[in-house]
């Protein structure tokens, strides 16, 4: 009997052990499986009805004859104006653009060509025509109020762009000080953006200086104190100086979405010459054409920064043929964690986190990519007619932002003072001649 209750005790373990194998089998495979992060994503275009919206071609940064640009400002307007444009800012230097049908005032010494390159203004009643699209099927181009690129006169091309604030007429600016025109348009009440960022960094040749933590924490500052300045250019003309700029847009959105900020890119052809114009522009989302719409637009981030030019995601040897691509939709599906960008004239769509391209598709899942998604994603359409980007979409994990890194007071200050040699007119000159004679 001892043995048969032994043979029982015995049977009754294996028995329990063997009930319980599929129970811990599946524990321990719930345990091995990682819940997914949920991400809160603050969509730029979530305003834009794309059922009612329109698609508006736009350039926010022009010159002509009142500054360096070698034609009369009415031959630059007609021109955008023949090419199919809905927006056109003119941002001479140090000159406010208060209406193409108004006398511009060049600045002396920069505007030597208004002389000899006239009319300098539209009549009154081409003026009506082309804004109201008269000849055009009712389809006008609307003049942006205030345009100037300011800093007039520098040589380190630390240039802004103002808008929408009567600011700056005249105004010299003062060697790498962003800060002095970015402060006076917001103190009048105007928007601005950063130019062409890599032309003043001279980063062309080196993407470690795109990279510098140094000089992203520089633009972000500013762009950190000033709600106003919306953002910097990421393309520019034949995108040569300004070809890592996207680099350095990146970093900036590293360092300011967790400050909760955006920074909306641009893309303008900056043409001093005809056949510049229509290198890089802008699409505005907006439900009409008017001023208003405007300014609203380029405050939300309801744009895209398009262009024909764009040479690391290109390729130096990029001929563009046909349209840009463009975006027709953008859903954000917050439970599913996921981003969808539909439109058209494009082979691929890419994703970018940190600075590298992590996904292609229409639709990213952002669960399926976590270890490499930082504070934001933005995608870029890439087709034979060039590359659209989108603004960046937040997206926030919950987790705190890593802290940036911090500044040794010593370094900062010995900085500063070199920083300050640097900006003097004197070192500025003298740096350009032994780069000359070298």
């Amino acid at each position: 009997m001892a043995k048969i209750n032994a043979l029982s005790r015995t049977l009754a373990v294996v028995l329990a052990a063997a009930l319980a194998l599929p129970l811990g089998s599946a524990a321990a495979a719930a345990g091995d499986v990682k819940s997914s992060k949920h991400y809160q994503i603050t969509n730029p275009y979530q305003t834009v009805d794309w059922d009612t919206w329109g698609r508006y071609k736009a350039n926010l940064h022009t010159h002509s004859a009142v500054s360096d640009g070698l034609n009369s400002l009415p031959k630059v307007v007609e021109t955008y104006y023949a090419q199919g444009y809905d927006i056109l800012a003119m941002t001479d230097h140090g000159s406010v653009n208060r209406g193409w049908n108004r006398d511009p005032q060049p600045v002396a010494l920069l505007g030597i060509a208004a002389v000899i390159n006239w009319p300098r203004k539209l009549t009154q009643k081409r003026y009506e025509e082309i804004t109201t699209g008269a000849d055009r099927g009712g389809r006008g181009m609307t003049d942006v109020p205030y345009g100037i690129e300011l800093n007039a006169g520098v040589i380190r091309k630390n240039h802004v762009n103002g808008f929408f604030a009567d600011y700056g007429q005249g105004m010299w600016g003062r060697e790498n000080d962003f800060e002095t025109a970015i402060a006076g348009v917001e103190k009048a009440g105007g928007l601005s953006h950063i130019n062409h960022p890599g032309d003043w960094l001279g980063s062309s040749k080196d993407i470690g200086i795109a990279r510098d933590p140094k000089n992203i924490r520089f633009f972000a500052d500013l762009l950190k104190k000033y709600p106003s300045c919306l953002g910097i250019e990421i393309l520019n003309e034949h995108d040569s100086a300004t070809r890592y700029d996207r680099v350095l847009w990146d970093g900036l959105l590293e360092s300011c979405i967790p400050a909760g900020r955006n920074v909306w890119g641009f893309a303008n052809s900056d043409s001093h010459l005809l056949e510049d114009i229509d290198t890089e522009f802008e699409y505005f989302m907006m439900p009409s054409n008017s001023v208003a719409n405007v300014r609203t637009a380029m405050e939300n981030g309801t744009f895209f920064a398009c262009g024909r030019f764009a040479r690391p995601e290109l390729g130096d040897s990029f001929a563009a043929q046909g349209d840009v691509p463009y975006v027709t939709g953008i859903a954000v599906d917050d439970a599913a964690d996921q981003i969808t960008v539909r439109g058209g004239g494009y082979d691929k769509i890419e994703w970018i986190a940190k600075g590298e391209v992590i996904a292609a598709g229409e639709t990213i899942d952002l669960n399926e990519y976590e270890s490499q998604i930082g504070c934001y994603v933005r995608a870029q359409l890439i087709g034979p007619g060039g590359v659209c980007f989108t603004q960046a979409f937040a997206v926030d994990d919950g987790s705190p932002p890593a802290p940036e890194p911090g500044e040794d007071f010593f370094v900062k200050l010995w900085d500063d003072l070199v920083f300050a040699l640097k900006s003097t007119r004197i070192y500025v000159i003298l740096d350009e001649l032994i780069k000359e004679l070298s």
